[in-house]
């Protein structure tokens, strides 16, 4: 049934956009010797580990086209792309977050590629059974040595897996984001107090604690992305939606007008929307906690204070 629906919604031919894909390949081949592959965001999904390996790989960075974790490509273009892929020789192949398709591409790369893969989640996430397939069979391939090294972005994983089963391991911290100059802030009523809960609505992003607790603030006003998944509150007048897909400046510009910023993520590897807030100015609660309301208006208040001294 589900791939009834993605052969639906994903086309079944890409010939314009394979052949794309193909020579972004040869231009980036012929500035570079590595390459670091990821998988292209789908709304939300994915875009923080896009964010992330663009940050680690500035100048030899890949999008390979994806919806959600599907690849776009069928089974044959699939291996065209491959092929291309060991054609060119790339002395080092990172690939950056992981999908079910990214083991097939290693599986037919040569045994002389040096690839290397990074986990961008955590521990938490193994309630999943798609995660722990992952990690398994990322685990299984470094076993019989096709992918030589594991990168974590998480503090602490790469010396547990390496201790464990003594697969060579390291850990891949990001760097702050940087913030373009002349970001454009919202002219907001600061009569309001005004919270950005901004995240894809997924069960780990915990948008609707969030949301519900940020609403008992008096004079409140919640920023989100789509708010069309909290109708069931009947709170429209004190909800904007900023959209999804937002371009990169203009989400900072409205993540940087907020009061407040909140990231209480059940699981997350790195927080761009938290470290983004710290850079931009603007306090972020990013830890869980159950008394929200406590925090909260304790947040608010050194918030108050702190404006009342300047």
């Amino acid at each position: 049934m589900l791939n009834r629906i993605i052969r639906k919604i994903i086309p079944q031919n890409n010939k314009v956009l394979l052949q794309e894909k193909i020579e972004e390949l040869e231009q980036l081949r012929a500035k570079s010797s590595e390459i670091a592959i990821y998988g292209s965001p789908t709304e939300g999904n994915w875009l923080g580990v896009a964010n992330a390996t663009i940050s680690l790989f500035p100048h030899f960075h890949y999008e390979f086209p994806q919806w959600y974790h599907h690849s776009v490509f069928n089974q044959k273009e699939l291996a065209i792309w491959t092929n291309k892929l060991n054609e060119l020789e790339f002395d080092k192949i990172t690939i950056s977050g992981f999908a079910i398709f990214f083991f097939e591409v290693i599986n037919k790369l040569n045994s002389v590629n040096n690839i290397e893969v990074i986990f961008h989640g955590t521990w938490t996430e193994m309630h999943n059974n798609k995660i722990r397939f992952l990690i398994k069979n990322i685990f299984d391939l470094s076993r019989k040595n096709k992918i030589k090294k594991i990168g974590f972005v998480k503090f602490g994983m790469a010396e547990t897996v390496e201790k464990l089963f003594g697969f060579s391991c390291f850990h891949s911290p990001l760097p702050s984001p940087i913030i373009p100059y002349g970001i454009q802030k919202l002219e907001l009523d600061r009569t309001n107090v005004h919270i950005g809960v901004f995240g894809a609505d997924t069960f780990n992003k915990n948008l609707h604690n969030q949301v519900i607790h940020a609403l008992l603030i008096e004079n409140s006003v919640i920023h989100v992305l789509d708010k069309s998944i909290f109708s069931y509150l009947n709170m429209d007048h004190r909800i904007i939606e900023h959209g999804k897909n937002l371009p990169k400046e203009k989400f900072l510009g409205i993540l940087g007008s907020m009061d407040l910023n909140l990231y209480m993520s059940y699981s997350e590897s790195w927080g761009l929307v938290a470290y983004e807030s710290q850079e931009l100015g603007v306090p972020i609660i990013n830890a869980i906690d159950i008394d929200y309301l406590h925090i909260f208006k304790r947040k608010l208040s050194e918030i108050r204070n702190n404006d009342a001294l300047l």
